[in-house]
Order: structure tokens, then sequence, then C-alpha cells
């Protein structure tokens, strides 16, 4: 049967939300609107080599994202609304890799389509499918890597390891070294899971050919891009953001077994479906798991032993995860199946929902009380409906199950859209941005009160740095002999300002963000 027949409901869950993100949500900060900032000043100061983040070198990611930004820019126009559609769509092809993968391994359309649809429903991969960040991106290399390492299992030629090349160099270009944790681990296990027919050497032979494959496509930006960079960005690029990274994080450091908790939060809804908890004894006699299974521990055994963590760093290995729980309902006894599967993701979303429900009855302070930005009444009862159409649609077939469970997640993710928009607006910079360029065009210098993510230079579309002060010090020495400066600092929620004092304010994640005139300004400094 044709993928396109046969993916059409992954695809569907993924458009749905899809598109509600590129309607209605802006960049948000500071991720987003760092990545975003970017790329503006590659476009803007035709910078493609070395990237750049208010007017310093970034070397924190590689250019590959970037470039595909100014790629929509060029085919589009400079805009915001096209930009989810990059994740988007290689979340989509993603689902394809999947596909194809699940078929290599069991010969079987139900097991592949299956796993397209737990990929695609699994709501952190769903939620990140729309976000302009690098990880859908880097799960396509990877994929790619992986889908090759299989060819090159069965092949009697060395032509599937360029693919397993063209992956890792990919990956090198889109997040660096940290694709080689998703696709190495498996391929130096192959003796775990490659045909006994495979000669070991050739096997190794053809590992290297990829890493050669894959270091030589990185190099053809990387030798410009050290040569041209300066000392500072060289020592970044080749030390900074690999051993450093690995040894010592900087940013996000958590314990070694900080993972293995959230492995179930990471393939909500369907770990509460019996059928996918079968079959995992099945490993050992069935060679099609066995791959799978190799690779999501492997890689989860190297994340781990890494000093960062995030939980979306865990996004590349969806898919693993997805295969192993597809195959395992395929292969649950047809007798065996019951309509009681329905009663557990039933109670689940009555259960959020009656929760959601009773929050505005408890007496939240702070950033906790944030959620009740959203129309509480509204998701309550969205999430109680979903629960009472699992009920409704209960019967002892295995196919809407499978179906309902992966709209579930889109009803849900469309849901907490639709409901949470004045919870979003405190994180829309846009208002804060027409300010500042217009204060930019008027000659005004732009200083940010400590640290500085980039966020308002795309939104801005502002053309010079913004200057970044640590220190009043430094920004009362820099204000006394400059004139038209504006000041941008971020004060507590329930700090009363003057209106004469300032040109603008909003909340802003958890804070308020306050932009001062003159006068406020010699006020705030004589503080």
């Amino acid at each position: 049967m044709k993928p396109c027949r046969e993916l059409w409901l992954p695809c569907l869950i993924l458009l749905l939300p899809g598109l509600l993100f590129i309607l209605c949500m802006p960049p948000m900060p500071i991720d987003e609107t760092r990545y975003l900032a970017v790329a503006w000043e590659m476009h803007l100061n035709n910078s493609y080599i070395v990237p750049h983040l208010n007017g310093l070198p970034y070397s924190h990611k590689p250019p590959l994202l970037f470039w595909l930004i100014n790629l929509d820019w060029w085919l589009f126009g400079v805009n915001e609304r096209t930009l989810r559609a990059i994740p988007l769509l290689f979340s989509l092809l993603n689902i394809l890799l999947i596909y194809r993968i699940g078929l290599q391994l069991w010969r079987d359309s139900r097991t592949a389509r299956y796993a397209a649809i737990i990929t695609a429903s699994c709501l952190l991969y769903l939620i990140w499918s729309s976000l302009i960040m690098f990880d859908i991106v880097l799960t396509f290399w990877v994929l790619l890597g992986i889908y090759g390492l299989l060819k090159a299992g069965q092949a009697k030629n060395m032509k599937p390891w360029l693919l397993v090349g063209l992956g890792l160099g990919g990956g090198l270009l889109t997040k660096g070294p940290v694709i080689l944790v998703h696709v190495l681990p498996v391929a130096l296990l192959g003796f775990l899971w490659l045909p006994r027919s495979v000669q070991i050497k050739r096997w190794y032979g053809g590992l290297l050919l990829a890493l050669g494959i894959g270091l030589g496509l990185v190099s053809l930006w990387l030798i410009p891009a050290v040569m041209t960079g300066g000392e500072g960005y060289r020592q970044d690029i080749l030390w900074g953001q690999t051993v450093n990274r690995v040894v010592s994080s900087f940013a996000h450091r958590h314990p070694w077994w900080w993972y293995l908790p959230l492995v179930p939060v990471l393939l909500l809804p369907w770990i509460l479906l019996r059928p996918v908890w079968s079959g995992f004894a099945m490993v050992r006699k069935d060679p099609g798991r066995c791959f799978p299974t190799v690779w999501a521990l492997s890689s989860l055994a190297v994340l781990s032993l890494i000093s960062g963590k995030q939980i979306y760093y865990l996004v590349p290995l969806i898919p693993a995860f997805s295969l192993l729980l597809a195959r395992n309902i395929t292969t649950f006894p047809a007798d065996t199946s019951s309509s009681r599967w329905y009663y557990p993701p039933a109670t689940l979303y009555i259960l959020l929902g009656i929760l959601v429900y009773l929050l505005r009855y408890l007496p939240l302070e702070g950033s906790s009380a944030d959620i009740l930005l959203f129309r509480t009444g509204l998701l309550a009862l969205g999430l109680i409906t979903t629960g009472l159409v699992f009920l409704v649609l209960r019967n002892r077939e295995i196919e809407p199950l499978v179906t309902w469970t992966g709209l579930s997640s889109a009803a849900l993710i469309c849901l907490l859209l639709v409901s949470g928009d004045r919870f979003f607006q405190r994180y829309d910079i846009r208002d804060v941005a027409r300010i500042l360029k217009a204060r930019e065009e008027q000659g005004y210098t732009l200083i940010n009160k400590g640290k500085y993510y980039g966020q308002f230079q795309f939104t801005g579309r502002l053309t010079r740095p913004v200057l970044v002060a640590h220190r009043i010090n430094d920004l009362r020495n820099y204000v006394e002999n400059h004139e038209k400066s504006l000041l941008i600092t971020y004060e507590p929620v329930d700090r009363a300002i003057n209106q004469d004092e300032i040109f603008f304010q909003q909340l802003y994640r958890g804070k308020k963000l306050v932009l001062w005139n003159e006068q406020g300004m010699k006020k705030y400094l004589s503080r």
C-alpha cells in the first residue's frame, strides 16, 4: 500500500496543531527569539559562515537551522508566519522515515503505520514539531542515519553507508556532535543485532567511511568558520561546545538518572494502553525488536552520562520507543482484545479535566498562578469530553483505539493553544519590539540591564546590537556620557512604577518588563 494512504492519520495529527501554531503563536522567548535573532543577523550582515548574536560570534549551535530560516526568507520574504513550517516539514519527513524503518524491520505495514502514529502523537514530539528549535531537524538526520544502518546490514555493497554519512554530516551541521550519541552506539553495537552473515570487519570499515563522509561535510563549513571567526570563536566551537558540555555542562546540569523517570512521560498517552506493555520478553527472539531496543537503550545510556540534560534532548529517541510499542500492539493476541483498554486514557483525561477545573479554587501565587491565565473552564470541558469520547467509542477492536489515542493528543494540543491565549500573550514581545524599533530609528541607544538573549533583535527588526550592562556603575557611566538612551529592565511584578517615567511596561516571564525614559533612568540610577 502507498505511504500516502498509510500515513494520512499521523500527518493529520501533526498538521492540525501545526496550523494553529503557525496562525496563533508568535516567536516565544527566549529560545525561539534567540535563534531567530541569530538568523536575522546572518541575513542583515550577509554573514552566512560565522553566526552572530547581538554583534558577537555565536558558537552555541552550528548554522544549518539558521540557513534554513534564511532560505525561507529568500523564498517568502522576511516574515514570522512561514518559519514554523520548517520544523513541521521535517516532522512530516520523519514520519515517512519511521514508516520506512518499520517496514525494513518487519515487512509489516500495520506495525510501521502504528509506529508513525505513536511518534506523531507523543505529546513532546507533537509540541516540538512546530517550535523553531533544533531537535526535530536533528531527528530527521538521526532517522536517515539509522535507516542507512539498517540498509547497510542487508546490502552487499557500500552504498547505504553514504546515507549514514549524510545523516551524520547533516546532524553535525544541525546540533553538533550530539548526532554521534544517537547513531554511533547502535552502529558500534552492530554485533548484537546484525544478521550473522554480515562480516564485522566490513561493517566497521563502512562505519569509518560514513564517519569520514560526515566529518567531510561538516568541514566544508567548519574550516572557513574557524578561520574567520577569531580565536575566541575557534576555542568555543572546537572545545567549549563539545567537551565542556559532556564533562561539566555550564547549563542544565542534572544527575545521571534524571532521564529515567521522564521516559514514561515522554511516551504519553501511549503508556496507558495495556498492549504496549506486552512483548518486551520477545526482544531476544525477534531481530526486529532487537534493533530499536539497542538503539533506544544505548543512546539513552550515553545521554545519561552527559552532564547537561533537558527532556527535549530525548526527542530523537521517541521513534525508537515508538517502533517497540507499535510491535507490541500488533503482536498482542487478538483474542484478548477488550474494551477495557479504553478505560485508562479515558480516566486520565477526565481526572485532568476535573483537576484543571478545581485549580481556580486553589490559593495559587507567583508563577504557579500563571496557569489560571488559561481558560480553565474551556480546558476542563475539553479534557472531560475527550475522556468521555474514549468511553463512547470503546469496542473490542484495536484499530479505533490506536486512531483515537493519536487524535486525542492532537485535540489536547489544539485545546491548550486555544485556551491559553492570555497565557501566551505574556510572552508576546511584539509591542515592546515595535517601540524599541521606533526608538532605534530616532537614534536612541538601547540598553538591557542584565543578561540579554537577543529576544528583541528579530521581532523588532533591530539593525544595531543592544548594549548590555550587568553592573549599575557601568550603566551610570554610560548614561552620563551619552544622550538618547533607553533602558530595558526586568522588575518584580508587585513594584509600583510611575507612568511618567517609562515608555512601556508589560508582564514578561514572571516579571515586569519596563522601558524607562530619560526621567525614569535618572531616578532608577539614583536608587
